[in-house]
């Protein structure tokens, strides 16, 4: 479990850079993070990193193509 934590900050870390990079037009997981939402789920799905965002009641998916480090999309779940 340790290691998976571990990938998952270093996965994050490379989200956070990336994203800071881009423009702020889209949803991107770095925005959403500045926004104060905390990364409840996280896991690999192919060529994509799938992160589960939570802020109060407000639930997000997003997709973070791997190969990139950009945030393909995100979507309101609740």
């Amino acid at each position: 479990m340790r290691a998976g934590f571990a990938w998952t900050m270093a996965a994050l870390a490379f989200v956070a850079a990336a994203g800071t990079a881009l423009a702020q037009q889209k949803a991107t997981v770095s925005g959403y993070l500045q926004q104060g939402y905390q990364i409840i789920n996280s896991t690999f799905g192919g060529a994509y990193l799938i992160f589960v965002l939570k802020k109060d009641a407000a639930v997000v998916m997003c997709s973070v193509t791997v190969e990139t480090g950009q945030t393909a999309g995100c979507q309101v779940i609740k």
